[in-house]
């Protein structure tokens, strides 16, 4: 709206000009503070000016590769479980057949061995077939022909049966095949009869301790009982490992072996 007004001089005039000018004033100070508050604020990283950083433009890095399980094998020999796939060393959890993680050994990506250590011994305690899982997955079903024995086990786990069971007694002979290499086949084998001067008398009883690196079916110690029918009745027997075996044969030889023969 226009006002007329006096001057001091009496003169009309407008103040339409001086109105204008007091609004484009006002707002060019507030477009002034919306840029200091926005478009004058520093950059960010790799923004505006910082674009060309050290490694602004880097690729992104690749997502990590699936992990694949192609196998799984038990060497009885070496002692170990071994899984072969890809990426297996991005893995952080490797669970058999329970809740307890397995630490691995010689972990390469194309391949992970398992130690027989007591982990994996609490884990398989029969034959059959165990989950292998990895990272949460269960990646395959692992078939297992025996139990296993945690490789530094020691003492002889048919002790305190055969004290028990023929205690007090001895075979009059014993048979031993001692390994000369570790890991190596290793025996010891006698027969304790009910009758120590007629071994025509029954029941009989058959003792020992094998180790067969490749057969653990075969490493055992046990005794048996043999009746004058042929029936045969397992009284004591325990998957052992090399140590054990080792045991055992001491244990046999100081006490239920009259003599030993190499």
């Amino acid at each position: 709206m226009e006002h007329s007004v006096k001057d001091n001089t009496g003169h009309k005039g407008t103040r339409i000009m001086n109105i204008k000018s007091s609004f484009s004033l006002a707002g060019s100070l507030i477009f002034l503070a919306s840029l200091s508050n926005s478009s004058f604020s520093a950059p960010g990283p790799c923004q505006g000016p910082n674009k060309n950083d050290p490694g602004c433009n880097d690729p992104p890095p690749p997502p990590p590769s699936a992990i694949v399980v192609n196998s799984a094998t038990v060497d009885w020999f070496n002692e170990k479980i071994t899984i072969r796939g890809n990426s297996l060393d991005t893995a952080t959890d490797f669970i058999l057949g329970g809740s307890v993680p397995i630490t691995p050994l010689d972990v390469a990506a194309s391949e992970v061995n398992l130690p027989f250590d007591t982990d994996v011994a609490n884990a398989v305690t029969d034959k059959g077939n165990y989950q292998l899982n990895i990272d949460g997955t269960d990646v395959l079903s692992l078939f297992v022909k025996s139990q296993i024995i945690a490789s530094d086990a020691t003492g002889c786990p048919c002790e305190a049966a055969w004290n028990v069971q023929v205690g007090g007694q001895q075979a009059p002979e014993c048979l031993q095949i001692v390994g000369n290499n570790s890991p190596d086949y290793a025996d010891i084998a006698g027969t304790i009869y009910t009758d120590p001067t007629d071994p025509a008398v029954y029941p009989q009883f058959p003792i020992g301790a094998s180790f067969n690196p490749n057969s653990p079916v075969d490493s055992v110690c046990r005794l048996v009982q043999v009746d004058g029918d042929g029936t045969v009745t397992e009284l004591t027997t325990f998957r052992i490992n090399e140590i054990q075996q080792e045991d055992c044969a001491f244990l046999l030889t100081n006490t239920y072996c009259a003599t030993v023969v190499p």
